[in-house]
């Protein structure tokens, strides 16, 4: 049987006109800079309000939250590490890419505007980038404190010990470890100022993510705003609760609070 010949004869492919090229030219573009920051975005406003869910557990008492985090630990082996891995590459993507077109955009005019006049851009939307590292920062202090324990030591049964240390039932005891860092007024303040402009934040981000995608058209900008506050307003005092939990007695400290 003969093999059929395309008569146009063997494909051949001119410079520049594969996908990958295109894709490659389409995501280092402005506009693909700016899907990518939606994207990712997005991505990491969906994990704030997951990790939201768990840290909750705080008020289903000291074994639903142990329990929890040693399920995140121990019990997802690998995967817990190709999530981290794509956490933590969706914030750099989003911070590196918005850094970016703020370079852009100053390159493009060296000479601002006489006079600062906007009918339209809000106090959020003027402070994104500023906002944006101020969340940054506090992330790598929120690792340090709570996940690598390097912040703030505590003193069980006279010894002074780091979070990590603290056990209870053979698990990382996270509720008091939690309980202890909250007890701490200066940290408590750097979580509330931080999670206020994480509210800020979020407020404008979601909308122009949104927007961004094409999934938003002006007439449903409104709800959407409205509905980026619910989210936002969520985050806000879900979070702020675990804090004043802590400081009216409501979350208190075990009486058998051991260390390794």
């Amino acid at each position: 049987m003969s093999q059929a010949i395309n008569p146009k004869g063997a494909r051949k492919y001119v410079a520049g006109t594969r996908a990958a090229d295109w894709a490659g030219d389409y995501l280092g573009s402005t506009l693909g800079n700016k899907v990518l920051v939606a994207v990712t975005g997005l991505s990491l406003a969906a994990f704030v309000i997951g990790h939201l869910a768990g840290n909750l557990k705080m008020f289903s008492g000291r074994e639903s939250i142990n329990a929890y985090a040693y399920f995140l630990k121990h019990d997802l082996g690998v995967l817990i590490w190709v999530a981290r891995a794509g956490l933590l590459g969706a914030f750099a993507t989003h911070v590196a890419l918005t850094i970016r077109l703020k370079l852009k955009t100053r390159a493009a005019r060296p000479i601002g505007y006489a006079t600062q006049k906007s009918a339209q851009a809000s106090v959020q939307s003027k402070f994104m980038l500023s906002t944006g590292l101020v969340i940054l920062a506090f992330t790598i202090f929120h690792l340090a404190h709570y996940t690598f324990c390097v912040i703030h030591p505590v003193e069980v049964n006279g010894v002074l010990v780091d979070y990590s240390q603290l056990t209870h039932k053979g698990k990382h005891d996270v509720y008091s470890m939690v309980v202890y860092g909250f007890s701490t007024p200066w940290i408590s303040a750097i979580y509330v100022a931080t999670q206020v402009i994480l509210f800020l934040h979020l407020t404008h981000g979601l909308t122009s993510s949104l927007h961004t995608l094409g999934l938003l058209g002006r007439r449903f900008t409104p709800v959407a705003r409205l509905a980026a506050y619910g989210f936002a307003g969520l985050v806000l005092a879900g979070n702020l609760t675990i804090v004043f939990a802590v400081w009216g007695g409501w979350l208190t400290l075990p009486s058998d609070v051991t260390a390794l």
